[in-house]
Parts: structure tokens; sequence; C-alpha cells
């Protein structure tokens, strides 16, 4: 359950036993920076068109897993309520386009090297605990995807700062349901006392 201290993803019904699934780790925004977010891929919807993320889809994938079996999903989730993280801040400041899938996205670099490294930690922790590895495929940067099937915005887009406080790190399951992706959050990590 999402708390103000611990936003996590909704529980909307992903059945990690009979259905296949994914795992990836995230952060989920607070419900004042979500709002703000919401804000922006509405205000982007002028400039690039495309689909907005629904409101509590809206969060920063640290690591992606893929499938993975209910026993390994079992460990990760052990391992995940053991792990103990420190606060941090993440500057969102600058927007930005993927073109595969016109993806426009929510981004910055004041913070960035501290997910990176979380991100690092993550998938170390998974092959540990779990033997799943991230895919290398593409390097870490961290985002928010605001719109897909989207153009790209203008260059100066967004005139806006953002910062997302996190303390928590949510490991999710998605999986398919009623025609439509859904989330279930596993398991949440400690957050370090300080």
């Amino acid at each position: 359950m999402a708390t103000p201290d611990a936003p996590c993803a909704p529980d909307t019904g992903v059945d990690i036993v009979t259905q296949p699934y994914r795992l990836f780790f995230a952060l989920w925004p607070d419900s004042e920076l979500r709002d703000r977010l919401v804000t922006l891929a509405h205000e982007a919807r002028r400039h690039c068109g495309g689909r907005a993320t629904p409101p509590d889809k809206l969060h920063l994938t640290l690591a992606f897993l893929g499938e993975a079996g209910a026993a390994q999903a079992e460990s990760l989730t052990a391992a995940t309520h053991r792990l103990c993280m420190a606060p941090g801040t993440w500057r969102l400041d600058h927007g930005g386009h993927f073109r595969g899938g016109g993806i426009v996205w929510l981004g910055g670099d004041d913070g960035a090297e501290t997910l990176t490294a979380l991100h690092r930690r993550l998938a170390a922790l998974a092959e540990a605990a779990a033997g799943l590895s991230v895919p290398s495929d593409r390097p870490f940067r961290p985002h928010v995807t605001l719109r897909r099937r989207a153009k790209p915005p203008p260059v100066a887009w967004p005139e806006v700062t953002l910062d997302w406080h996190y303390r928590r790190v949510a490991l999710v399951a998605s999986g398919q349901r009623d025609g439509q992706h859904r989330y279930r959050t596993l398991a949440v990590s400690e957050t370090a006392s300080g």
C-alpha cells in the first residue's frame, strides 16, 4: 500500500502465480510530484501529440529484470525487504525524446550519478538473489516517460525544475490483465537512518 513516505505502484491485480509477468525496480513519485508530472504530460500534448502515461504509472525504472518465475520473485522480494538505502534527490530539469516508441521524457543530470550507482547495486542484488540479469543492450538513462507515440518536444521544453525526493525502492511485477499492463508492488526497501 502506498504511503506519502513510500509511494509505490498501485496494486492493479497482477496475478504473479498464474500469469507470465516481468519484474523491475522503480521509484514512484509522491502525490505532489506526480501531479506536476501529469501537468507537464498534458502540456506536452500541444507540442508532441501522442498518448500520456496514466498518472498511476508515472515512475522511474531503475532496473528492468524481464520475465521471472515465482521462486525468483520470492527470493528477490525477500532480498528487497532487507535492502537498506539512503534517501536521495534527483533534479528533473530537461526533456527529451526516444525515437523508438516515440517516448517524450523528463530527466535530469543532478542526482543521476547516484541513481546510476543504485541501478548497478540493484542489478547485482537481482543477480545474487534470483539469478536475474539486467539487459545490457541499452545504457541506463534515468527518465520518466510522459508520453508515448509522440513527436519530439521543442528544444527548450520544459522550462521547469522539479526535485524528486526518494527514500525507498519498490520491486514491481508487471503483467497483462484485461488487455492492459497492470502493476503490483511485491516489496519495498528500507530507508537508512541517518
